[in-house]
């Protein structure tokens, strides 16, 4: 009842001009987030080379990589749902109806997205033993456990892409409007009752617990490095050269990390709440009334996931001198070949 009086309320504001919805479309995904997009690829991959030639001597490396390749995953599923949801893509010349597609992709798109919120708590959280236990940090994360760390966290999230994808099966289906038969997907009769239990995770506990995460280990840090700055200004010359050096790093790695935390939590929370009204209203779904404002919503989503997995590699360029240094290493071998 309480979902049909909310969907009744819906029906009676959300009156949204069929003509605005497509141009606001074509400008978020064929032009706007095709773009940064591509921009963020190549970003990334020149992120992954970067730590790449600085080497893992230390985890932090380790988990920035991890962190480059979940982006970089996010961004090429962007790419493909884009090339599908492109107006000028001929349906009728497809194997598969369009939003059947977007079904496959979208988790694969969302298992990315679980993976870079884990992989950058966890560079919080090792940020945190770096100011915490600065004398025993080398011997906690060292570039093992941070493999070890970041392949399970991959591994226990392909769930992501598994437990959707067990729950249909593709088989064909003749289609009167286009005179032709496609590969059509079927669900499962448990599908709507497990989904449900999906969505509530996928929206509500996941987002939340990295949320929480991210919001503790930043608490940590910055109490941390404040009441060390703090410690520092009692027992040392305040002219002296060594406090100041110490100061600019410690601000650069509270920007970076807050920077890097402040972005996904802006981006995850919207998505979650997307995730969730799918679940809940019959009608936000593919063949549903309200299918277009969620077209709508979505193309604002993943223009905020590409904006946030393409700037990374310029806040690693702004805030990290050897990243810096290693980039235009990079740039003049590029230039003599």
């Amino acid at each position: 009842m309480n979902n049909s009086l909310a969907s009744s309320k819906l029906k009676q504001i959300l009156i949204i001009d069929q003509i605005l919805i497509e141009v606001i479309l074509t400008i978020n995904l064929t032009i706007l987030t095709e773009a940064i997009g591509i921009v963020g690829i190549v970003g990334n991959v020149i992120s992954i080379l970067n730590f790449r030639k600085q080497g893992y001597k230390d985890g932090i490396n380790v988990t920035l990589t991890a962190l480059a390749f979940s982006d970089l995953g996010m961004l090429i599923t962007h790419q493909v749902i884009l090339q599908i949801l492109n107006p000028w893509l001929d349906e009728s010349s497809l194997v598969m109806l369009k939003p059947q597609m977007l079904l496959f992709v979208i988790y694969v798109n969302d298992f990315f997205n679980r993976v870079s919120g884990f992989v950058t708590a966890c560079a919080a959280f090792e940020r945190c033993l770096c100011v915490v236990l600065p004398m025993k940090v080398k011997l906690l994360m060292t570039r093992r456990v941070a493999t070890v760390v970041n392949i399970s966290i991959f591994v226990a999230l392909i769930v992501y892409v598994i437990l959707p994808n067990s729950l249909v099966y593709v088989g064909s289906k003749y289609l009167p409007n286009f005179n032709r038969t496609f590969a059509y997907v079927y669900y499962r009769e448990n599908r709507e009752a497990v989904m449900n239990i999906y969505y509530l995770v996928n929206a509500l506990f996941v987002p939340n617990l990295i949320i929480l995460m991210l919001m503790v280990f930043t608490a940590i840090l910055i109490t941390k490095l404040k009441s060390n700055s703090e410690w520092r200004h009692r027992v040392s010359n305040p002219q002296s050269r060594g406090k100041n050096s110490v100061n600019y790093k410690e601000r650069n790695a509270i920007a970076m990390l807050v920077t890097m935390s402040g972005i996904y939590i802006v981006c995850v929370i919207p998505r979650s709440a997307l995730t969730l009204a799918d679940g809940l209203f019959e009608e936000m779904k593919a063949g549903g009334i309200y299918f277009d404002l969620n077209k709508l919503v979505y193309s604002f989503l993943i223009l905020f996931e590409a904006i946030h997995c393409s700037v990374t590699s310029i806040i690693y360029f702004k805030m990290s001198s050897k990243y810096r240094e290693v980039f235009y290493q990079m740039c003049l071998w590029w230039k003599k070949r």
